[in-house]
């Protein structure tokens, strides 16, 4: 199935005129810079029409281009273009126009949708409109007046940002015969393609008188003109100097030596990293005419301050030291002609040649007349060539200016930059002691007195970080700095580092540099190390646990430093958290000395089950000198469980409350004191039907009876992990 896209305008009228009056034309298509919804693209169709002999009637109201999909050749749609502008050629001088030959430019154009969905194929796609006739009186061709012209561009998938190229409007129509003829007829590129320009033989295509405008259909070639007799595509325009294009410029250049109306065609192929992408194809024709000669101006070139002119092409070498400046001498023969100058260069950059403005200098006599220009000092070639520019000097005769080129080509004689020399103001290689200053001066000089820097930088660290400065500075022929140093402990612990100062010089956009490197040797103060005490004996304790009993630890802690500097005062738990141990000791600060107390109140659950655990606390004095010392002291402590209280009781069971004195009360003795396994709760007697008679929480108790009568009774011994029964005889 055909797809189209969405045109913008629809044809609405269809012209079936045909007249002899295409004179050429080329289609170009952009893509719309700022796009509002359904427009991408704008196409725009130029036609130069005859003026003279071309019908009004035979002017297009509106045209329709037809998109060919060159892979398969399918048709894609159709645009349908209106015309937006209609005026004759602008000639570069309005009073080279000639009333018996005038050239219309007419523009069609359309906004069109060339969406990727349609225009996406990687072979790329063609815009074609045919239209017939030529003109009756073209010379080169046989039966002009019968034929038609093929207007034809290519362009890559719309997924590919692309702009067609575009031609230059054309500034002349006719051109006088047995004179040199040059005009600029290149396109230029948005995309920044490259182009290439070629004479091909005009296409005429499948138009005729009696259907001069046919729908066009995909095609791989298209019917080509016939030569007349004695001219061909390398004789289009015969002549001395036939008809040919620069392919690289697109100017043309043609010297004819008969009369007649020629009709040419130019293809423009666009290239994007070596690949074309893309061509246009311009028709156009030029009439040869007997005009008055035009004699172009002559130009003349030397140094200044010498008599011998230069000869075009000649390599010419300026010496070291000797002025880069040249005198032009320039005369027209045909007087009230205005002449202006202009220099291009080929392999540098234009702006380097200092060339006054020398624009429409009307001539008045025969004189010669003089101009000078000079060359910049800062001219670069490519691989060191001669740099070569050209001199066009051109005047306003009819149709196009006559120019005349004057191709230079210099040498300068190799000009040594010598690179930049630094030095110090030290005398031996610098050491500096911690709390004091370094100085010294760093030169850079250069004998070539060119544009030069001076900067310093640290190997391996940045200067400030060490506590260096080094301002940076700029000059002619000679700079210096001050480097500054005031070493901090960063600097220090380094013991030596090393400056790395460049020099380097600026000309012509190109540099030398040299680089010079300084080592410092960085000293500290001589430091001893702090010392560090507790007020214990041996900086161990043990701690027997005890429930029902708070053992407190404190001891203090002590830092001296005879140097007099700062010192930290820290503790450091070995293998378990400080804080979970709830141990306490406060980190201090002071110059010389400084004390702390580390206090500690254990208990049972600190053994974890075990009958005894060691806590080994490491204490610290550190000094805030560069090269940092510390003293350490390590106190060990240690818990352990009453284990001595786990004595078996051996109670006696019998007793006479008589107050006789001998076995009047009845105890347990000496229970076990309690320990962080097993505490005594209560004591509970019970008389033999089970009830309780008697408790106390008292470990010391004494149960004289009561007035229980003689018997058996049970009791009770309740510790924290464990229920102990026993019987007691009570007798009266």
């Amino acid at each position: 199935m055909k797809k189209y896209f969405y045109i913008v305008f629809f044809l609405t009228i269809t012209l079936k005129s045909f007249a002899t009056h295409i004179v050429g034309g080329e289609i170009e298509l952009v893509q719309v810079k700022n796009p509002s919804p359904g427009i991408t693209h704008e196409v725009t169709l130029n036609l130069y029409f005859d003026a003279i002999n071309g019908r009004p009637a035979a002017e297009d109201i509106s045209i329709t281009l037809t998109f060919i999909r060159k892979r398969d050749l399918a048709r894609i749609g159709e645009a349908v273009c209106q015309r937006v502008y209609r005026d004759l050629i602008q000639y570069i001088d309005p009073a080279c126009s000639k009333g018996d030959l005038q050239t219309l430019l007419i523009k069609y154009r359309a906004n069109l949708n060339l969406p990727e969905t349609t225009f996406s194929d990687p072979g790329g796609y063609a815009i074609v409109w045919e239209r017939c006739c030529r003109n009756t009186i073209i010379t080169n061709i046989r039966n002009p007046s019968a034929v038609g012209m093929v207007f034809y561009t290519e362009f890559p998938p719309v997924t590919i940002a692309n702009n067609s190229p575009h031609f230059k409007d054309v500034v002349a129509d006719y051109l006088c015969i047995n004179q040199n003829f040059e005009m600029d007829f290149s396109a230029t590129d948005p995309d920044g393609d490259s182009l290439t320009y070629e004479l091909i033989t005009p296409w005429i295509g499948y138009s005729t008188s009696q259907n001069p405008n046919p729908v066009s259909i995909g095609r791989s070639s298209y019917p080509e003109a016939t030569w007349v007799d004695s001219t061909s595509l390398n004789n289009v325009i015969p002549g001395p100097e036939p008809l040919r294009i620069d392919r690289f410029t697109g100017v043309l250049f043609v010297k004819p030596d008969k009369l007649g109306l020629y009709v040419f065609s130019v293809m423009v192929n666009e290239y994007r990293k070596g690949i074309m992408i893309g061509r246009v194809k311009r028709d156009f024709q030029l009439k040869v005419v007997d005009c008055k000669i035009n004699i172009p101006p002559q130009v003349m070139v030397k140094s200044q301050g010498t008599d011998s002119f230069f000869k075009e092409g000649e390599i010419i070498t300026i010496k070291k030291g000797d002025k880069r400046c040249f005198d032009i001498l320039y005369f027209d023969p045909d007087i009230n002609q205005k002449i202006t100058i202009t220099a291009r260069g080929v392999n540098f950059d234009t702006k380097k040649i200092n060339i006054p403005a020398i624009s429409n200098i009307l001539i008045q006599n025969s004189d010669t007349l003089k101009n000078s220009f000079c060359l910049d000092d800062c001219i670069i070639t490519k691989n060191n060539q001669a740099a070569e520019f050209i001199l066009s000097i051109y005047d306003n005769g009819c149709p196009v200016p006559q120019i005349r080129n004057f191709r230079m080509r210099v040498n300068f004689e190799d000009v040594d930059n010598n690179r930049p020399v630094i030095t110090t103001s030290l005398v031996d290689l610098p050491t500096v002691m911690f709390g004091d200053t370094l100085e010294f001066t760093v030169f850079g000089d250069d004998e070539d007195k060119d544009t030069l820097s001076l900067a310093g930088s640290g190997r391996s660290f940045s200067l400030g970080a060490l506590g260096f400065t080094f301002p940076s500075q700029n000059g002619i022929g000679r700079v210096k700095s001050v480097l500054r140093f005031i070493p901090n402990c960063e600097a220090v612990k380094q013991k030596q580092v090393i400056l790395d100062f460049v020099a380097r010089d600026f000309r012509c956009g190109v540099s030398n540099q040299t680089t010079y490197a300084v080592p410092v040797v960085v000293q500290s103060i001589p430091n001893n190390s702090p010392i560090i005490s507790t007020d214990l004996s041996d900086n161990a304790i043990e701690v027997i646990l005890s429930p029902t009993s708070i053992s407190e630890v404190k001891f203090e802690v002590e830092g001296l430093d005879i140097d007099e500097d700062v010192i930290n005062l820290i503790a450091s738990a070995d293998g378990f958290d400080f804080k979970s141990a709830a141990m306490n000791f406060d980190a201090k600060e002071g110059i010389g000395k400084v004390k702390s107390i580390f206090t500690w109140l254990p208990n049972c659950a600190l053994l974890e089950g075990k009958d005894s655990k060691e806590f080994l606390i490491k204490f610290f004095a550190q000094d805030k000198a560069c090269d940092q010392k510390q003293d350490t002291v390590g106190v060990r402590l240690v818990l352990k469980n009453n284990l001595s209280a786990e004595n078996p009781l051996q109670p006696f069971n019998t007793f006479t409350p008589n107050d006789d004195g001998f076995n009047d009360y009845f105890n347990l003795g000496a229970i076990p004191e309690d320990n962080c396994n097993r505490q005594f709760v209560k004591f509970e007697i019970f008389n033999r039907y089970g009830k309780l008679i008697y408790t106390t929480p008292d470990r010391n108790f004494r149960w004289s009876g009561d007035k229980e009568p003689t018997g058996d009774y049970f009791y009770l011994l309740h510790f924290s992990d464990e229920i102990f029964k026993g019987i007691v005889h009570l007798i009266r």
